[in-house]
Order: C-alpha cells, then structure tokens, then sequence
C-alpha cells in the first residue's frame, strides 16, 4: 500500500510511502477514533494509495500566530 500525506489547509504534499509494510499500529492510526480516521484518511482502492490530511509548518504557524484564519472556509491558499 501507498501512504501520501498532504496538508489539508494547502494541500501541498509532505511526504509518502511507497509499498508501505507498516502496519495501522505502527503509523499511530489505531490511536484515532473511527471519527478522526475516517476525517483524516481517505483509502482508494483503485490506487492502494491511502491518503492522510496533516497540517504542514508554514500553516502550523500562520495559524498560531493568526488564530481567526480558522473561521474562514479556506483559511490559507
């Protein structure tokens, strides 16, 4: 299985793992809820490619240092 990981405010690609042998455990994602997982991976089948949404540094940053961008539909483009 594939493993991209992108940022859900820029979508900008963070990283993947390609034929991937790790397991759920090992990538921390049984310790989410079945809500979280299902919000934060979408699995295609057609691809074997899972896709998770994390949050890059440069919008971890421009939220801390500008909290109300998160009431805005797309806070960061």
């Amino acid at each position: 299985m594939n493993i991209v990981y992108y940022c859900k405010h820029c979508k900008s690609s963070l990283g993947a793992l390609h034929d991937a042998q790790a397991s759920p455990e090992a990538l921390g994602f049984t310790s989410l809820s079945s809500d979280e997982r299902a919000d934060l991976i979408e699995y295609v089948a057609s691809e074997n490619t899972a896709y998770v949404k994390t949050v890059c540094e440069y919008c971890e940053s421009a939220l801390s240092e500008h909290p109300d961008l998160l009431l805005s539909q797309t806070p960061i483009q």
